[in-house]
């Protein structure tokens, strides 16, 4: 039902805004203080509970939505006010924007040919911060890479 099949686009646009929407309700109760860091429940309770297993045959719509919503529902909120870690901190907004931006994109950095913006944003990033360090003019080279 949806893109790229002939006349999908309505199907496309109402289950995506279901995401949005779910995704977004998410993010406000993340960071409403009289909500719970996490619903926590231990593996054996949640695997009882809902049907984890992988389906021979596709899924409905409604039911990604209802897993979107499941997972949302049992995930540590980590722009939640009393959320601390080691490891990962609060909910950046203008970087979840742009997690979205990079996902719609789905493009590789692989040659400026298949993703300039890209490519061009990672070297004036790389260069300013080879001049933050001290580098003259930023002079140098660099890469981001993932981890």
């Amino acid at each position: 039902d949806l893109l790229p099949t002939c006349n999908g686009e309505i199907t496309t646009m109402s289950f995506l805004q279901d995401v949005v929407d779910i995704l977004l309700q998410y993010v406000v109760k993340s960071f409403d203080r009289s909500t719970k860091v996490i619903d926590f429940h231990y593996p054996n309770e949640l695997l009882q509970e809902y049907n984890w297993e992988l389906a021979d045959q596709p899924q409905t719509l409604e039911e990604i939505l209802l897993n979107c919503r499941t997972t949302l529902k049992y995930a540590i909120k980590t722009g939640h006010p009393r959320y601390f870690n080691q490891l990962s901190t609060g909910l950046d907004m203008v970087g979840l924007a742009a997690d979205w931006l990079t996902s719609a994109a789905n493009t590789n950095m692989f040659t400026y040919e298949i993703a300039p913006v890209f490519v061009l944003l990672e070297y004036v990033t790389l260069r300013k911060m080879r001049e933050m360090v001290g580098w003259p003019g930023g002079c140098g080279d660099g890469i981001f890479s993932p981890g």
